[in-house]
Protein backbone atom coordinates (compact mmCIF):
# COMPACT_ATOMS: atom_id res chain seq x y z
CA UNK A 1 0.00 0.00 0.00
CA UNK A 2 1.03 3.42 -1.07
CA UNK A 3 2.10 5.41 2.02
CA UNK A 4 -0.64 8.12 2.04
CA UNK A 5 1.16 11.83 2.14
CA UNK A 6 -0.42 14.88 2.08
CA UNK A 7 0.45 14.85 -1.99
CA UNK A 8 -0.90 11.61 -2.44
CA UNK A 9 -4.40 12.91 -0.69
CA UNK A 10 -4.33 15.75 -2.35
CA UNK A 11 -4.34 13.87 -5.33
CA UNK A 12 -7.01 11.58 -3.92
CA UNK A 13 -9.37 13.97 -2.98
CA UNK A 14 -8.70 16.60 -6.17
CA UNK A 15 -12.36 17.23 -8.01
CA UNK A 16 -14.20 15.86 -4.68
CA UNK A 17 -16.80 17.66 -3.45
CA UNK A 18 -15.22 19.40 -0.02
CA UNK A 19 -16.52 20.27 3.71
CA UNK A 20 -14.52 22.29 5.92
CA UNK A 21 -14.63 20.50 8.96
CA UNK A 22 -13.26 22.10 11.95
CA UNK A 23 -10.96 25.53 12.09
CA UNK A 24 -8.18 26.28 14.02
CA UNK A 25 -4.58 27.66 13.76
CA UNK A 26 -2.47 26.27 10.93
CA UNK A 27 0.14 24.16 13.30
CA UNK A 28 -2.85 22.50 14.71
CA UNK A 29 -4.65 21.83 11.29
CA UNK A 30 -0.97 20.63 9.86
CA UNK A 31 -0.76 18.74 12.81
CA UNK A 32 -4.88 17.16 12.34
CA UNK A 33 -3.73 16.60 8.52
CA UNK A 34 -1.07 14.67 9.92
CA UNK A 35 -2.56 12.11 12.21
CA UNK A 36 -5.04 11.53 9.76
CA UNK A 37 -2.55 10.55 7.64
CA UNK A 38 -0.60 8.34 9.73
CA UNK A 39 -4.26 6.30 10.34
CA UNK A 40 -4.92 6.13 6.25
CA UNK A 41 -7.60 8.80 6.23
CA UNK A 42 -7.07 11.42 3.05
CA UNK A 43 -7.21 14.88 4.53
CA UNK A 44 -5.95 18.13 3.76
CA UNK A 45 -5.27 21.73 4.91
CA UNK A 46 -6.76 24.61 3.05
CA UNK A 47 -8.84 27.78 3.38
CA UNK A 48 -12.39 28.43 1.91
CA UNK A 49 -12.52 31.25 -1.30
CA UNK A 50 -12.87 33.99 0.78
CA UNK A 51 -12.70 32.90 4.28
CA UNK A 52 -10.87 36.22 6.67
CA UNK A 53 -11.78 38.72 4.19
CA UNK A 54 -13.70 41.17 5.76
Amino acid sequence: METLTAAVAEDLLDGQPLVPAIAGSIPEMKALRDRCLDAGIPAIVGCPPGAGKG
